[in-house]
């Protein structure tokens, strides 16, 4: 049994407005051995997705086999809600909960990813510069300034 959410919490859902979460207990998932196995080598553990939108909700139910017509119906949670129980109530075993983001963020995460890993490439093979040289450029001899310093 679930205890209800303090009032502090009630209230910034009302200003603020929940962050809703999108889950069944009837879409539920197998974790790759390598990381849902125990320690002692055991059968791989069941995992319980919440999206962060109805529309994943409906796209995980589909991949995974299910049909449109048979959809299950989405019960929704809020993430601050969840967050507040995760804390509070320790007889849950919430290891099992996988948040999943929208595929769209999960897209640019890994575009940003490749982009910085490209970055970092293109400055490893870029000639190392003389410390003189960065100062040259940085204060040429016609300003007056030598090594970062008026003189």
């Amino acid at each position: 049994e679930q205890s209800p959410p303090p009032p502090m919490l009630r209230r910034a859902n009302r200003r603020r407005g929940p962050v809703p979460l999108f889950g069944s207990d009837e879409l539920r998932f197998k974790a790759p051995a390598d990381e849902g196995a125990g320690a002692d080598g055991g059968e791989a553990e069941e995992l319980t997705p919440l999206f962060l939108r109805r529309s994943d909700f409906r796209a995980a139910w589909l991949a995974s086999g299910g049909s449109d017509d048979a959809l299950p119906a989405a019960q929704v949670s809020d993430l601050r809600s969840l967050a507040w129980q995760m804390e509070c109530e320790s007889a849950f075993d919430w290891r099992s909960i996988v948040l999943v983001a929208p595929q769209d963020s999960i897209d640019l995460a890994l575009e940003l990813q490749q982009q910085q890993q490209q970055q970092q490439e293109q400055a490893s093979d870029a000639p190392r510069r003389k410390r003189s040289e960065v100062q040259r450029d940085l204060f040429p001899p016609d300003t007056g300034v030598v090594g970062g310093f008026p003189r």
